[in-house]
């Protein structure tokens, strides 16, 4: 395609801001592969923050001197895309979210660690970039601290339930022989130097151990007893407009909460109607004793985590045979599968994926959950891995990053309606591809299915109808026949990445949407490597600006 010289103007700010972007977040850079930063973490300060914030307005008074019409049609989109980031970042900065930097989700406690394992350890130059950040981390520590206090200060801060289990979180990762530490793993290769490894073992103790005892401390004695006792987000200042942002960016729709409610209660009254059948074939006509059965019956769970895994793999080499009929493209990349950390799996949910860096020297991760392994029923395994490594999460991201002609923002665009919606479209392909053969199975892919539809209930519900966590967990554990702990878990994650979760049946409809549009037109002639190409082809996409450009190509 033809390039003006606004079109190349426009691709020196993309890349301009691209490396600006991983100078100001060097955690973020060493996850997409960037090295250049790996010897420094963020600045948290106050100042900073404004610095930031300020940089973001300046972003879109120069992106408004572009004149569009000069633009090809690719730049037209990348220029809308940027805008459309730059305003939801900057809309999230007026409701102060950074104030609240930890939960059990998310924050240091979660992914200092998780980047160490992503960092390089090739060369010395490796291991004094490490011991760097380490030095730094104390000051990180106290920065972190800063917000949370002041988020206290201004009532903005994580309930308490969404605490409790952070300063376990990190107390399991300060082991008391430090070998036995995910920080000492990095000293167990022998390219380093005696001299930098004892630096480092030093550096750990001095300053990570304490620094995160501090932190530790504080979430315990100070943060915990002093942060609210409510869960919704409207109980927060601006709560109501800050839930209805987070709607807005999350699903990239402009549905209320109401809509979203009610288009959850028609969704489990559908999926319930599913499950009743499901069950009456498998010779049970109450409910209650069917799910009582899935939960007791020792032959549906694992009891060694290695066959956990082990099947799990078995599962993703089943699948992989199976895409070459239904897509056009597939990933060059790999993936694997391993466990969820030890120190994080009581918080985490069943799986989760973790995509390559941007120049594809990682491979992707689909991790699944070996804690408590009685809740972890081999029936969710098909649905699950679909969903997380092929044809979902792993196929859709590593094509998105192996979109050479894009800018690297949009290889990695992460928009949630979108990159969720696909992943569930997928449990519900897997039937097509010859999944779901077993009744316990497709109860599984529905249970998956009522899963998310309830998740459209519940996150109004506590955030916009003032439902509580019980009720929260006792609606979830009754659609879904999930255990109650899986269940506490899920809603705890629900109270803090308000929004989130109503992205993926939001998605999903949206997808189901215009596959039906495209085979009420192609009739017989319908395709379904054509339809998947033409949701993939152009990476992850606001959904209105994906049936836009769908209408468009058909």
């Amino acid at each position: 395609m033809n390039k003006s010289q606004e079109d190349i103007k426009l691709e020196a700010f993309f890349k301009r801001e691209w490396n600006y972007n991983l100078e100001k977040s060097p955690e973020s850079s060493t996850f997409l592969g960037e090295s250049k930063y790996n010897d420094r973490l963020s600045d948290l300060s106050f100042e900073e923050i404004d610095n930031l914030y300020n940089h973001e307005k300046e972003l879109l008074k120069e992106l408004e001197t572009f004149d569009l019409k000069q633009l090809n049609s690719i730049n037209q989109l990348n220029h809308k895309l940027f805008v459309l980031n730059t305003e939801n970042s900057i809309k999230s900065h007026s409701f102060k979210d950074f104030l609240m930097p930890i939960n059990q989700m998310s924050g240091i406690q979660t992914y200092f660690s998780r980047m160490i394992a992503m960092s390089p350890f090739k060369i010395e130059k490796d291991y004094q970039n490490y011991l760097s950040r380490l030095k730094a981390f104390p000051k990180y520590i106290d920065q972190t601290i800063n917000l949370m206090k002041e988020g206290l200060k201004q009532h903005l801060s994580v309930p308490q339930i969404a605490m409790i289990d952070v300063p376990s979180q990190i107390e399991r990762q300060l082991t008391e022989n430090i070998e036995d530490s995910t920080f000492y793993q990095p000293l167990k290769k022998e390219i380093v130097s005696e001299s930098l490894k004892n630096e480092i073992i030093l550096s750990i103790k001095n300053d990570l151990y304490i620094a995160f005892n501090k932190l530790k401390s504080y979430i315990k004695d100070e943060y915990i007893p002093n942060s609210r006792t409510s869960f919704g987000l409207s109980e927060l200042p601006n709560g109501k407009e800050f839930y209805n942002h987070k709607l807005k960016s999350f699903t990239t729709t402009d549905l209320t909460a109401d809509e979203i409610h009610q288009i959850g209660n028609k969704e489990v009254e559908r999926i319930f109607s599913e499950i009743k059948i499901v069950m009456e074939k498998l010779g049970f006509s109450d409910y209650s004793k069917f799910l009582n059965h899935l939960k007791t019956n020792p032959d549906f769970y694992f009891t060694k985590e290695e066959d956990l895994l082990m099947y799990y793999r078995d599962l993703c080499k089943r699948i992989d045979k199976e895409l070459p009929p239904f897509f056009k493209v597939l990933p060059r990349l790999t993936y694997g599968v391993e466990k969820v950390p030890d120190y994080q799996a009581p918080s985490s949910p069943t799986a989760f994926y973790m995509g390559s860096d941007m120049n594809m020297t990682r491979a992707g991760v689909y991790y699944a959950n070996t804690y408590q392994l009685e809740t972890r029923p081999k029936y969710e395994a098909e649905a699950l891995t679909l969903h997380e490594a092929v044809p979902g999460h792993h196929l859709q991201i590593s094509l998105a990053l192996e979109l050479g002609e894009l800018p690297e923002f949009r290889k990695g665009a992460r928009f949630t309606g979108y990159i969720e919606g696909w992943a569930l479209y997928t449990e519900k392909l897997g039937e097509e591809m010859g999944f779901y053969k077993d009744l316990y199975s497709k109860f599984g892919q529905l249970s998956f299915e009522m899963w998310r539809a309830c998740r459209l209930v519940i996150d109004t519900g506590l955030h916009a109808f003032n439902w509580d966590r019980v009720k929260a967990i006792e609606y979830l554990e009754y659609y879904t026949g999930k255990s109650t702990e899986a269940c506490r878990v899920e809603v705890d994650r629900y109270i803090v990445m308000a929004g989130q979760a109503t992205s993926y049946k939001i998605g999903e409809l949206k997808i189901l949407e215009l596959r039906k549009k495209l085979e009420e037109l192609r009739g017989e002639n319908f395709d379904i490597r054509e339809f998947h190409h033409l949701i993939l082809k152009d990476g992850a996409l606001p959904l209105s600006v994906l049936e836009a450009k769908f209408l468009e190509a058909i």
